[in-house]
Parts: C-alpha cells; sequence; structure tokens
C-alpha cells in the first residue's frame, strides 16, 4: 500500500513540474506518426505573419501582465503573450517545421530559407488563444504546500482554445502560387489539467497544437505530393 502511495505521489509530482511556466511553444514529436508517403522535393516554412492585433478578440491575450485573469466577471487562466520569451510567430513556424519534417513527406525541410527549396509555406497567425476556468480547489491546494499540491494534481476545469492560421499559400522557387488553401480554424473545448498558478494552459494549448499542426502537414502534403 505505501509503495502504492509512494508511486501516485511521484506520478503528481510529474504533472505539477510538467505545467512549469511554458514561455516556450514546443511539444514532443516522439508520437508523430511518420508517413509512409515521400516526395523528392523540399520545402520551406517562411516566418508566419503575426496579426493577432489586428482582432480585438485578441487583446487580453496579448496584454495581460497575468495568466490569471477576470474575463466577463469569471476567473480565468489564459496563455498571456508576456509569459513567451520567444516571439509566438517564430515558435509556431518552428515547431510546424519540425512537425513537417518529422512526418518525412519531404526530402527537406527548411524554415525561412525559401531560395534552398523547391516550394515555400506563407501564412498569418489569427489566432492563438487558450483559456480555462480558475480552479479554487487548486489554489486551496497549493496553499498546504507539496501535499496540497500533490491532492490536487489531477484536477481539470472547463476551457476553450482556438488556433487560426489565414491566407495558408504555396509558392515554387520562382515565387508562382501554386496552391491557395486559405483559412485553418480549429476551436477545441472540453476540460484540460489546472494548477493554481494558471501555468497549465500554455501545455495545454500545446498539446491542441500538435493536432492542429498534424493536419496542417496532410494538407500541405496533399497539394504538393504530385508536384515535380
Amino acid at each position: 500500500m505505501k509503495k502504492f502511495v509512494y508511486f501516485l505521489s511521484i506520478i503528481s509530482i510529474i504533472n505539477i513540474v510538467s505545467c512549469a511556466p511554458a514561455q516556450k511553444i514546443v511539444y514532443s514529436l516522439d508520437q508523430i506518426p511518420v508517413s509512409q508517403d515521400f516526395s523528392n522535393t523540399s520545402v520551406s516554412i517562411h516566418l508566419f505573419n503575426d496579426i493577432r492585433n489586428q482582432l480585438d478578440d485578441n487583446s487580453v491575450y496579448l496584454t495581460s501582465a497575468s495568466p490569471e485573469k477576470v474575463i466577463e466577471k469569471k476567473r480565468q487562466c489564459i496563455n498571456t503573450e508576456k509569459l513567451y520569451k520567444i516571439p509566438v510567430n517564430e515558435q509556431i513556424t518552428d515547431i510546424f517545421a519540425q512537425h513537417l519534417k518529422k512526418k518525412n513527406y519531404f526530402s527537406r525541410v527548411f524554415v525561412n530559407q525559401k531560395d534552398s527549396a523547391d516550394y515555400y509555406v506563407t501564412a498569418n497567425i489569427v489566432h492563438f488563444a487558450g483559456g480555462q476556468q480558475f480552479s479554487v480547489k487548486s489554489a486551496i491546494g497549493a496553499g498546504f504546500g507539496l501535499i496540497g499540491a500533490i491532492a490536487t494534481a489531477n484536477l481539470k476545469t472547463d476551457g476553450s482554445i482556438i488556433i487560426e492560421l489565414s491566407d495558408i499559400n504555396i509558392y515554387d522557387k520562382n515565387n508562382n502560387l501554386v496552391a491557395q488553401i486559405g483559412n485553418l480554424k480549429k476551436e477545441y473545448s472540453g476540460k484540460f489539467p489546472v494548477t493554481a498558478d494558471c501555468y497549465c494552459i500554455y501545455r495545454n494549448i500545446n498539446d491542441k497544437l500538435s493536432e492542429f499542426n498534424e493536419e496542417l502537414t496532410q494538407i500541405i502534403w496533399l497539394e504538393l505530393k504530385d508536384k515535380k
């Protein structure tokens, strides 16, 4: 029994640590399935253009000093821009390129090296926003130190995440438009892991970005698979 409790405690501690302040847009690529399809062409991902500041609904995510924020009279945890050390568009571009490279659809995948590739991809970041209900239980548990944190480590609250890219286009090395994909917008709702410091929202949105990128890589492949 003691060993079982000890095991649960270790698992809970791992969950707590994994929700440390992310500040990075990253996720494990180990579980990304490698495709059996392949084309001997190269692709460059041009630095995604960040246009989130053009939409009013992004304002709170871009300006809030803390991930804990009262929105419409509700205490929320949000992925505020202030905790990202590296510009969001650079990180999203980089992790997408890594994801595409892991899929092994193309012979080579670059970032911002269109002159070295057969094709290059451009896009605008419209939304990259995650929010979930603040957990009072988690906050109370945090007041009891490690024991309280372990007791509340598996709590989840309702939340929603929106990830959207617009004007997704593919060009060839001569700057000719070869595919006009348009917009890709995904909204994810449900119960997400939460901690009193609100840092888990960063991991939650990263997890959903993995799903988003998986779909986008498949779209890129379908557009280019028959190109020479």
